[in-house]
């Protein structure tokens, strides 16, 4: 009877740490990719502005350039995200811990 309690308690143990490491590598995952589409995200609205400012002047087309290549990138890590938000790992931790998908909504 007490190695049955005790085999209980240390299966229940390292499923807890299983548990807890799952989660730890998928938090530090999706935190670093948003992270990254949260400081491009800025660099996007940034330059959105340099563009609404340059319009029509001598800089425009130059200004209009950087804003593209910029979304660009944004596009590339967003999809990044969203993929390493949607592999089969990641899909529980990721709810629970409140990850949801970019899009449209960020205003880029």
């Amino acid at each position: 009877m007490i190695v049955a309690t005790l085999g209980w308690l240390v299966a229940g143990i390292f499923v807890m740490a299983f548990v807890a490491l799952w989660f730890t590598v998928s938090y530090r995952e999706l935190s670093v990719k948003r992270k990254s589409l949260d400081a491009i995200n800025e660099q996007v609205q940034i330059h959105r502005r340099l563009y609404m400012q340059e319009r029509g002047g001598e800089n425009d087309e130059a200004a209009q350039k950087v804003l593209e290549n910029k979304l660009m990138v944004y596009r590339e890590v967003e999809k990044d995200y969203n993929v390493l938000l949607g592999k089969l790992m990641n899909r529980i931790p990721s709810h629970f811990m409140g990850f949801h998908p970019a899009g449209k909504e960020r205003g880029v």
